[in-house]
């Protein structure tokens, strides 16, 4: 019988470690809960812990943003200035070339004596500003030189008919002078009579 007793003496010591470590369980459990509850438990905008650190966020994008319009800024300065030093590159290449083209017109058509005709410059000065470098200058003169002479042939064509034609007035016309001359009669042909009538007739057959 002490034996027994013996044994449940010490047997209940170990039902009162269990129940320490069930308390003990317990209390971590409802340390862990604490601390859970103490945590926010949603992000602001899904990525943010505080307000602070939302409005260094913003303060951050604005100098970002800043920086980013100053560099466009800049980049589209330059960008203009390039633009202005290629067209204006454009534009002395083509007055170059148009001062060669120039030249070489004139010591190719000047001898003929082109240039130096008034009229001629001024053509060239209409059609130059009108095609700019497309204009064909040997074109141009071959199409003045048809023209000019086309205009040329129909003057003198009008000339000899004029000529032909007072050619053929003057052949047939009264001279006062003229003693073969046949003077034209003095009345209408109404108002003579048979013997004036045939004596006309036979001076004109």
């Amino acid at each position: 019988m002490e034996e027994i007793q013996e044994k449940e003496t010490v047997l209940e010591p170990e039902d009162n470690s269990d129940n320490s470590k069930a308390k003990q369980k317990t209390e971590g459990q409802a340390e862990v809960k604490e601390t859970t509850t103490e945590a926010p438990s949603e992000l602001i905008l899904g990525k943010f812990k505080s307000v602070d650190d939302l409005s260094k966020a913003y303060s951050e994008l604005e100098k970002f943003q800043g920086v980013q319009s100053e560099e466009l800024g800049a980049l589209r300065h330059n960008s203009a200035m390039l633009q202005n030093i290629t067209q204006a590159w454009d534009r002395e290449i083509a007055v170059k070339n148009a001062e060669k083209e120039l030249k070489e017109a004139v010591q190719k058509y000047n001898s003929p004596q082109y240039f130096q005709d008034p009229s001629f410059r001024a053509i060239y000065k209409e059609a130059f500003l009108a095609l700019g470098k497309n204009l064909d200058v040997d074109r141009l003169v071959n199409l003045i030189e048809g023209y000019v002479s086309s205009r040329i042939f129909a003057l003198e064509k009008a000339k000899s008919a004029d000529s032909e034609t007072q050619k053929v007035i003057d052949s047939i016309s009264f001279s006062k002078n003229d003693s073969s001359s046949i003077a034209p009669p003095k009345k209408r042909l109404d108002e003579m009579t048979s013997r004036e009538v045939d004596e006309l007739l036979e001076r004109l057959i």
